[in-house]
C-alpha cells in the first residue's frame, strides 16, 4: 500500500511551490537523494477521500472496492513514529461500502 502524510508543520510543494499548512495531505517521493514533498493536487491525491480509522468493517469493504489506496500517516512526537490516521480511497468505493453496510 502506498503512503500519504498529514503534515505536522508548514512546508512547500516541490512542484508548484504552494505553501502547505500543518494538517494538509501531502506525498513524499524518495526517487532521488532528496525527499521531494508534493501537495495533494500535484500528487493527484485531490480526487481521493479520507476514510478515518475506527470502523473496521467499513475500512475493509471500502479498500476492497477502491482501485487506489493510500495509508494516511501522521508523525507522533510522543511515540517517535508514524501513526496511521486512516486511508485515502476513491469516493465511489466509500459510498458503495457505506451503502452495503446500511442495507
Amino acid at each position: 500500500m502506498l503512503s500519504a502524510y498529514l503534515l505536522s508543520r508548514d512546508a512547500r510543494c516541490y512542484e508548484c511551490d504552494r505553501k502547505l499548512l500543518s494538517g494538509e495531505v501531502a506525498k513524499l517521493t524518495h526517487e532521488s537523494e532528496e525527499r521531494e514533498l508534493f501537495c495533494a493536487k500535484c500528487a493527484q491525491l485531490d480526487k481521493l477521500e479520507v476514510l478515518n480509522k475506527g470502523n473496521a468493517k467499513l475500512t475493509r469493504l471500502a479498500s476492497k472496492y477502491s482501485k487506489v489506496k493510500y495509508a494516511l500517516l501522521k508523525w507522533s512526537p510522543l511515540w517517535k513514529a508514524y501513526e496511521r490516521q486512516g486511508l485515502l480511497l476513491e469516493p465511489e468505493a466509500i459510498a458503495k461500502a457505506k451503502a452495503e453496510l446500511t442495507s
